[in-house]
């Protein structure tokens, strides 16, 4: 059996998907899947499976397994430590006036089971705000000793904000940053007890302008139902129908940025069966006359996610996760979106293998991609020309939109 093979037999153990191995690991493969775990930032969730298959006899080499359970420990620990961050995070922006939405990681443990909600390993925070109609009024120094207040809207009002707080350290002690990190999508804000933050004025973009516009429009429409969406843990996260179409925005995204990991697939597969799983409720009540369009959490059905997804020109990228999905880690086809697209899901598996998380581990053309902006750029692409065959109006418009891209940072530095 094929090393990649063995390393899905064993997700798909981790997931609940199979009851056992099909093949019985020696010391080699032990390492080997605890290496796979590592690369694609699996290391938790895959020792959900040790654990398993240790209550079956299938023992992992003590000195592994002890390395491993410690790893398992501290994503626990962490993830504890970054809900707590998010719950203050949100205190602090909601007080001074804004509406937020813990977007993908730590929104989306609230969608695995109960056993693997701690073991996902977490990153940083990347919260979505809004600023209030009226305006956010900011402090903005302007003589020695003078501060006077302006009133800022929109999307510059996040701006703003973030850049503010690495003078007056509302959620960090204040530092000296003369310009951080700013994207069309997010501005970097000061971290929070060592947590990176990213503050977003839209949850996702695209390449191509027409697909974007409609892709911002859609999530203007559907701010209000997400920051509302309120969790458990004293933060909001996108619904179920939003983030059904914000997760795969997301993955597209990457795929065609740095790359594209097992990690994200695997909290789309938990999205997936969070949003159908809500649809077959709401449609057990309609059967008893018990729901009506007013009550909870508006739900999109699968027509009209697919159609959302199309309309942003995802649809054949759609069909192949769907393929990665069912074929590698088991989904059961009726949580499947669409007709999985084979072809396109083997290009999207090959990448997902090489590119480990986010692309950390592709090797190829690693001295351009790490020699400097030039160097980088050219390397970057020479990459999403790989996808021209499948995804040609966003990889067309890609240069294009990276060049705006910089004029835009230069206006709104």
């Amino acid at each position: 059996m094929a090393s990649s093979n063995k390393c899905f037999s064993f997700l798909r153990v981790a997931l609940g998907n199979a009851e056992s191995l099909p093949f019985t690991p020696n010391g080699k493969d032990w390492q080997a899947l605890y290496d796979f775990c590592k690369r694609q930032a699996l290391t938790g969730i895959g020792f959900a499976a040790v654990e398993k298959l240790h209550r079956q006899g299938v023992e992992c080499p003590a000195e592994l397994k002890m390395r491993w359970m410690a790893l398992a420990l501290r994503i626990e620990k962490k993830n504890v430590q970054i809900n707590e961050q998010c719950r203050q995070l949100t205190e602090i922006l909601e007080h001074d006036g804004m509406q937020c939405c813990i977007l993908k990681g730590q929104g989306n443990q609230f969608n695995y089971p109960e056993e693997l909600k701690r073991r996902r390993n977490p990153g940083d925070i990347d919260v979505w705000c809004v600023a209030p109609r009226e305006g956010l009024p900011i402090a903005v120094q302007t003589g020695k000793n003078t501060v006077e207040y302006v009133t800022y809207h929109g999307e510059q009002a996040i701006r703003e904000y973030a850049r503010r707080q690495y003078q007056c350290g509302a959620w960090s002690e204040a530092c000296e940053v003369k310009s951080p990190k700013l994207c069309y999508h997010h501005i970097k804000a000061p971290s929070i007890n060592g947590t990176e933050v990213e503050m977003h004025y839209k949850p996702g973009y695209l390449h191509s302008p027409i697909r974007n516009i409609r892709m911002q429009r859609w999530f203007k429409v559907h701010a209000d139902e997400c920051m509302g969406n309120r969790t458990q843990a004293g933060f909001a996260m996108p619904t179920a129908s939003v983030n059904v179409v914000h997760q795969m925005c997301h993955l597209f995204n990457h795929y065609f940025d740095e790359g594209l990991g097992l990690r994200q697939i695997i909290d789309y597969y938990f999205t997936l069966r969070v949003w159908h799983n809500d649809c077959m409720e709401k449609y057990d009540l309609q059967s008893q006359g018990m729901w009506s369009e007013g009550l909870g959490v508006p739900l999109m059905s699968k027509e009209e996610v697919m159609r959302t997804l199309r309309r942003f020109g995802m649809g054949k990228f759609a069909a192949a996760i769907m393929w990665v999905l069912h074929e590698m880690l088991a989904m059961p086809e009726e949580y499947l979106l669409c007709r999985q697209n084979e072809k396109e899901g083997q290009k999207l598996l090959a990448e997902i293998i090489l590119s480990g998380n986010f692309g950390q581990h592709d090797e190829r053309g690693k001295e351009m991609k790490n020699g400097g902006m030039l160097r980088h750029g050219w390397w970057k692409l020479k990459r999403i020309m790989r996808f021209v065959g499948s995804y040609p109006e966003e990889v067309l418009c890609e240069p294009v939109f990276r060049v705006w891209h910089l004029g835009w940072r230069i206006i709104n530095k």
